[in-house]
């Protein structure tokens, strides 16, 4: 196997591991609310990462969670439609993770405007 065949297969453990720990820190209904189309494994800005096509209620576009491997900590990135970086989270721990569901999907909105919010759009009672 060669380096980079090497490269691609931690790459894809990375991508995996995080995904794995986002279903553990997520009820996976909120998962779902963020309209993930996409997953991919790669390397953005030089580090092993997950990028997530999302469509929410915030964000629309791509969220790429980066592992940086020196420190052991995450590096968010969120890329609007046109592919451009539009906001950068950097040093999140595992557990602060939680995070992404305020950038993606709820905003600053409390937990009954949020309520509010769905059910009006898919005329519910959620």
């Amino acid at each position: 196997m060669n380096a980079q065949e090497q490269q691609a297969i931690r790459v894809n453990e990375i991508a995996n591991e995080i995904y794995r720990q986002l279903k553990a820190t997520f009820n996976i209904n909120v998962l779902w609310s963020w309209g993930i189309s996409m997953q991919k494994a790669m390397i953005y800005r030089n580090m092993p990462s997950l990028g997530l096509g999302v469509n929410g209620y915030k964000h629309k576009g791509w969220v790429i969670i980066s592992l940086n491997e020196g420190k052991d900590l995450y590096n968010i990135y969120l890329l609007n439609e046109s592919q451009r970086v539009t906001q950068i989270i950097e040093d999140v721990f595992c557990e602060d993770l939680t995070v992404l569901d305020s950038l993606i999907e709820t905003g600053e909105m409390s937990e009954q405007e949020y309520k509010d919010k769905v059910n009006a759009t898919y005329q519910t009672n959620y």
